[in-house]
């Protein structure tokens, strides 16, 4: 290729994935015939090398029919939970036999009355080949609501809609919360924590609060006490602002452990606690919830929960070939169970 055009440069000239350029340079199915014949002609008009003379796929059948990946926009930069969620996907789809494509849609759609659903969702996709969607984190209610409108069957991963009767897969997010707190209350004999959380990020986060409250109630007693400091997990500033408050406590009203709604924060917290001089676990206590791999890696190591990545994305996709095998079956709503793994900083 002299002018050293690739597959990439012609994806995003397009507005395409780089897996539809692939499959339409490459005659497979997975792609619609206007996008086929789109990518061609954009590609045949910069001088890309193009295979000879392969014909295109005839009808797709189920050897080449694919699981359709949808994925909210802000898991994308997450590698240490959401990335593992999907090498568990990919892995489930491989041991099928399953192609698969990867949609990372706004979580609103544009309210267009004369596009049909899938023309919104994807439309350089022949959804002829596709054979359901899995859903990776969380969506509005309206988006979740179009996406059944394709008529393929949908399986939740991370995230529940009651009014819609969808398939789910979820962790224990609420036996995680109380896995840790129950910890903290019983084995290392505290008696004041602060839970440090963001509600609106994600109902995983909520639950796992609701879990920490659970313990305190159950395992607690009367001299136990619970804070929860609201944090705006998304913005920078959040770690400033939560440092801002603390250095307001008086020494009385210090915890003896925090619980955070995930390792990130627990991390992040723990290093600023050290960086304003206090020891960890000395004068105080942290745990985070998901067990990421750089939580094995702190100083001190950071105590944590144990939840499946891998093992969520993997059973979605068994979900999924239940709904497709047997669709008129009862929907189900599983949770994936939690561990504690105690480390060195409670």
């Amino acid at each position: 290729m002299p002018r050293k055009v690739s597959i990439q440069m012609i994806a995003d000239q397009l507005g395409l994935s780089k897996y539809a350029v692939s499959r339409a340079l490459s005659g497979k199915s997975g792609v619609s015939q206007a996008t086929r014949e789109r990518v061609l002609e954009f590609a045949k008009t910069l001088g890309y090398g193009l295979p000879s003379q392969k014909a295109p796929s005839p009808a797709p059948d189920a050897a080449s029919s694919f699981v359709l990946i949808c994925m909210n926009p802000s898991n994308r930069v997450d590698p240490f939970y959401w990335q593992r969620v999907l090498d568990g996907l990919i892995s489930g789809c491989s041991e099928r036999g399953w192609p698969h494509v990867i949609v990372s849609q706004p979580v609103s759609f544009p309210a267009v009355s004369h596009l049909s659903p899938q023309e919104i969702i994807a439309p350089h996709l022949d959804w002829n080949s596709c054979l359901g969607l899995i859903v990776m984190g969380a969506y509005p209610y309206a988006a979740l609501q179009l996406m059944a409108r394709t008529g393929k069957p949908l399986v939740l991963l991370d995230h529940n809609e009651p009014l819609l009767d969808f398939d789910s897969v979820n962790h224990a997010n609420i036996e995680a919360g109380i896995i840790i707190a129950h910890h903290l209350l019983a084995a290392q004999k505290c008696r004041s924590l602060i839970f440090l959380g963001d509600d609106g990020r994600s109902a995983s986060f909520a639950e796992r609060r609701i879990g920490v409250r659970t313990a305190m109630e159950r395992y607690g007693g009367p001299e136990a006490k619970l804070q929860e400091w609201e944090l705006a997990y998304e913005e920078k500033e959040w770690l400033t602002a939560t440092a801002e408050r603390f250095v307001q406590l008086a020494p009385e009203q210090r915890p003896d452990a925090w619980i955070c709604a995930n390792d990130d924060i627990a991390m992040q917290w723990m290093q600023q606690l050290q960086r304003m001089g206090v020891a960890v676990p000395e004068q105080t206590r942290v745990t985070g919830i998901d067990n990421v791999e750089a939580a094995a890696h702190t100083s001190p190591r950071l105590t944590t929960v144990n939840l499946s990545k891998e093992a969520l994305g993997s059973r979605a996709i068994e979900a999924l070939w239940r709904r497709i095998e047997r669709p008129g079956t009862p929907m189900e709503r599983l949770h994936l169970s939690a561990t504690l793994i105690p480390r060195d900083s409670a």
